[in-house]
């Protein structure tokens, strides 16, 4: 009893670490552990990841716990929340913005983002100053967001709608880590309302004809206006929150390696499409700090992973961080090294930092452009010094995220 009691007070105090800590000497095997009333089962292998999310994938449906705890975020009819068939139609429409020329003109407004903060940026570079990039990093992810969802850049908005997904996403992950249900909280109404209130004024709004947007594909098809807002809220979650964390840990990761930024340099007159090392690094970054650090689903039936029998009802969670670091399929895995990812990964599914198969995340290309287009244009300009020695300290929410700001230093490059 004292060891369930130890077990659950370490998980409500670090999900993310708690991963580690429970972790089998032997990846192969599966960890359970009982929890309250549930039973949970820990994934940390490559092949376990692929039988959960593609062999016996029709077994393994969403996590009704988790879901719970996000629904505030994702709304009752988002798309986190559909059954796969509801959700079917909804991914077709999303999935088809993302194509050539929508890419991009949304490629465009990435860089002109970029470009908006150098005259800020060349005046720290020129006194020396450091400069926080986060809020930076945040604010361009959710104006792309913007762009895709909407067709509409919402900058006067940005600060306070993040500053809404942040609590919000905080608030999940602190319900998250409790077995026991949350009681009413007004804080986490006050910045439902603010969303809300956003998306309704822009839902109400006309749109215009000539671009293609998630809302004017919605609109088409004269749906509810709580299953649009519902739809937009959980793109704008799902679509900004997962990619401004993985773009800030991105870029703390190449500023610590100056070898990698001048390969991306060099790649600085290829468009993204095109800027192969520039993408790997960006994967290799996924691997190391995965924005969805865990996937959860949860058994319909009885099942058997890796010789553990699994019970229906049992809550599974993958630890895509350790899938992700397996030394079976990747050599010395804990490096960032980029050269890795200009090859296939060893193994299908030692690269999961989107889910896999057909619940993958529809937004993968939408967050590769974006990161792509920042970390070219960053470093096609400066060379980029960490002001801090250590590695940022991370903290899992829903979502993993970094707890301090991204402290840089922005040396000006000389030719450009």
């Amino acid at each position: 009893m004292l060891s369930s009691i130890k077990l659950l007070l370490n998980f409500q105090k670090s999900p993310y670490l708690f991963f580690e800590q429970v972790r089998p000497a032997d990846p192969r095997q599966v960890r359970r552990l009982r929890l309250g009333v549930k039973d949970f089962y820990f994934c940390y292998h490559p092949d376990q990841a692929k039988h959960v999310l593609e062999d016996r994938k029709e077994n393994y449906p969403k996590s009704s716990l988790v879901l719970k705890k996000i629904l505030p975020l994702s709304g009752p009819t988002g798309l986190i929340q559909l059954s796969d068939q509801d959700a079917k139609g909804v991914r077709q429409m999303a999935g088809h913005l993302m194509h050539q020329e929508r890419a991009l003109r949304l490629s465009k407004f990435v860089e002109g983002f970029v470009r908006e903060e150098f005259d800020g940026f060349d005046r720290a570079a020129q006194e020396g100053e450091v400069v926080d990039l986060k809020p930076f990093l945040t604010r361009l992810v959710l104006r792309t967001a913007g762009i895709f969802i909407l067709d509409r850049d919402i900058q006067s908005q940005a600060d306070q709608l993040n500053e809404a997904f942040v609590e919000l996403n905080r608030m999940a992950g602190e319900s998250l880590r409790s077995l026991i249900p949350k009681p009413y909280s007004f804080k986490r109404a006050r910045y439902l309302e603010v969303i809300h209130r956003e998306l309704d004024r822009i839902i109400d709004e006309g749109i215009g004809e000539e671009q293609v947007s998630l809302l004017r594909e919605l609109k088409k098809r004269d749906l509810p206006r709580s299953f649009m807002r519902d739809q937009v809220k959980a793109f704008m979650f799902a679509g900004y929150d997962t990619t401004a964390s993985s773009l800030i840990f991105a870029v703390d990761s190449i500023s610590r390696d100056q070898r990698v930024q001048e390969k991306i340099f060099a790649e600085r007159h290829l468009g993204y499409r095109g800027a192969t090392y520039t993408q790997a690094a960006y994967k290799e970054s996924l691997r190391l700090y995965p924005s969805a650090y865990f996937l959860p689903r949860q058994a319909a039936e009885d099942d058997v992973i890796s010789g553990q029998k699994i019970r229906a009802g049992g809550q599974i969670f993958i630890s895509v961080r350790h899938v992700q670091r397996c030394p079976e399929a990747y050599t010395e895995p804990e490096r960032f090294l980029p050269e890795r990812f200009l090859e296939a990964p060893a193994h299908s599914h030692a690269f999961i930092p989107f889910g896999e198969g057909s619940r993958i995340c529809i937004g993968a290309a939408l967050a590769m452009m974006e990161a792509t287009v920042v970390l070219q244009k960053l470093c096609e300009r400066y060379r980029l010094v960490p002001a801090r020695p250590e590695p940022p300290e991370i903290e899992g929410l829903i979502t993993a995220h970094t707890k301090s700001p991204l402290f840089l230093r922005l040396e000006r490059r000389v030719a450009c």
